[in-house]
């Protein structure tokens, strides 16, 4: 028997080409899917949830939103309600404006536009 040649002992032969561009494909295309949603996935508006139910308080949901979330935030909350916003003049400035906390009971969700999102989904499964 002849020994074979360092030519041929650990070279790279059709087979093993062909073997490395059909493991790669996938990879290369799950590499993009995975990315993908970083870029096309929708996202909803959302605020902090009330401690109230607009129905309990007899309150306008809106004016229960109001003294409940400050104006323009998304993740945070009164501590307590502050009642002097239902007021006429409630949107003047106020000097000492009052304590906030981060969302403890969870988000409410816009569900005008889309009815379900990766956000959405996320703090409904983090809620249960």
């Amino acid at each position: 028997t002849k020994n074979p040649t360092p030519n041929h002992v650990g070279g790279m032969g059709r087979f093993q080409v062909a073997s490395v561009v059909l493991l790669a494909l996938p990879v290369l295309m799950m590499a993009s899917h995975n990315l993908l949603q970083n870029f096309t996935a929708a996202t909803s508006d959302h605020r902090c949830r009330l401690r109230w139910e607009a129905n309990a308080t007899g309150l306008d949901p809106q004016d229960l939103l109001r003294v409940s979330v400050p104006r323009g935030e998304q993740c945070r909350r009164f501590v307590t309600p502050q009642w002097w916003l239902l007021e006429a003049n409630g949107s003047a400035t106020n000097t000492t404006w009052p304590e906030t906390e981060p969302c403890r009971d969870g988000w409410t969700y816009d569900r005008s536009v889309f009815t379900s999102t990766i956000v959405s989904e996320v703090g409904r499964r983090r809620q249960s």
